[in-house]
């Protein structure tokens, strides 16, 4: 027994030792396991794997900078091109509108019947390739119509009325009247849509008032923009500007009873101005033969003729 304890611890002895070196080792390994992600290149990381480690280095910082600074720079630059072609082609409009006056000055309603249809066909080809690019659903097409009725009728009032007076006031006044329809447009809003303005905005509409008031005011004196004008075609311009003011009221209207029908998703903007165009178009033949038959009436009454007279130059 004494002789086999012996062995026994004389074999065991080299156990412990291996066992240390074992675990030693093992150790090792687990330190250099763990540590080792930490010396991957950054370069490693893709963009679909998980976020980048938070110690970044200088050069990625700067970088990433650089690229943000250069995306807010371009997004600038666009709003920027986009906004100057805007306002050429809104000086263009104002001119081209008082040109073509100069010819057609006798035929106010066929113009804007003219300029109407070539809104019609503009808005609705945009509008049928915007369905087929499926930027513009089923839900939007199918909203009421009913409010469109108002704005093209309102539409047809204000282009009938304010081509007949553009064809008489001179090309400085037209933009300048015009700029009653803020105006009108703060009134109507405040008034049916229970909007609330700031100082500042309130401030500015009177300013574009006294404006309008001061260039009207003026008319009566010789040498002036409005000389040997009747009051009744400014008046005229500015009731025009109410019509269109009118007319944009119910297009906010629109937008906000659509926000809520299909369930806070943006009614596209061609689905309004195809509409209100189409019903304008409309009305408009419906003012012009009112107003024909109106005159041959009245033509009737004050001259008591039988004869059939119809000035058919329009």
């Amino acid at each position: 027994m004494g002789t086999c304890s012996i062995s026994l611890s004389f074999l065991s002895f080299p156990f412990p030792s291996l066992q240390f070196t074992h675990l030693k080792n093992t150790r090792t390994r687990t330190r250099t396991s763990h540590c080792q992600p930490l010396l991957l290149p950054m370069s490693s990381f893709s963009s679909n794997s998980s976020p980048l480690p938070l110690h970044l280095p200088l050069k990625s910082r700067i970088t990433h900078i650089i690229r943000s600074s250069t995306s807010d720079t371009s997004d600038t630059n666009v709003l920027l091109l986009t906004s100057l072609i805007t306002v050429t082609l809104a000086i263009a409009n104002r001119v081209l509108y008082k040109l073509a006056l100069v010819p057609m000055k006798n035929y106010p309603f066929f113009l804007a019947q003219f300029t109407t249809f070539g809104y019609v066909a503009v808005y609705f080809t945009i509008l049928y390739l915007r369905y087929c690019a499926r930027i513009v659903t089923n839900d939007m097409l199918s909203i009421p119509k009913s409010p469109f009725l108002a704005i093209g009728f309102l539409e047809a009032l204000g282009v009938a009325s304010g081509m007949s007076a553009a064809a008489i006031l001179p090309g400085p006044v037209i933009p300048i009247l015009s700029q009653t329809f803020l105006v009108w447009q703060l009134m109507f809003s405040t008034l049916f849509l229970g909007r609330r303005y700031s100082i500042n905005q309130l401030a500015g509409c009177l300013l574009v008032a006294a404006g309008v008031v001061v260039a009207i005011a003026s008319g009566s004196n010789a040498g002036h923009m409005l000389s040997k004008v009747e009051l009744f075609w400014p008046a005229l311009m500015i009731v025009s500007g109410a019509f269109q003011a009118g007319a944009s009221v119910i297009k906010e209207y629109v937008f906000v009873d659509s926000a809520i029908r299909l369930k806070n998703k943006s009614l596209d903007i061609f689905v309004v101005n195809s509409f209100g165009s189409g019903f304008q178009w409309d009305k408009s033949l419906a003012v012009v033969v009112g107003i024909l038959l109106f005159g041959v009436l009245l033509y009737y009454a004050c001259t008591g003729c039988t004869t059939p007279v119809l000035d058919l130059k329009y």
